[in-house]
């Protein structure tokens, strides 16, 4: 019964994929805060699942942290203006919830 379910569900997905904006790049600044932790300053590359102008979007990222030289993961939840995204999100390696500001390829 469940691979009938997962299989049902990709099909669906992939008949509903060609309605869905396109995907673009960010890059920016990401500062950790919270968690018992001391911010720290990264610089960021994610994956953005949106790149509509005045919309929501979700996305997946790594960060490298300056003040540290540590890699980190994070998923990110953002709202995308002209030519640009701020969010917030959690880095899954660090441990602590993030916030990034960064330019992306938008359309109106």
């Amino acid at each position: 019964m469940k691979h009938i379910f997962a299989a049902a569900a990709v099909s669906l997905s992939l008949v509903a994929s060609p309605a869905l904006a396109d995907g673009t790049f960010m890059l920016g600044g990401t500062m950790t805060f919270g968690a018992g932790q001391q911010p720290n300053f990264g610089v960021s590359a994610r994956i953005l699942e949106n790149n509509r102008t005045d919309e929501s979007t979700l996305g997946a990222g790594v960060t490298y942290y300056l003040g540290t030289g540590d890699l980190g993961v994070d998923v990110f939840a953002g709202y995308i203006f002209d030519r640009g995204v701020f969010g917030f999100g959690y880095d899954l390696v660090q441990g602590a919830p993030v916030m990034s500001l960064g330019l992306a390829n938008t359309e109106d």
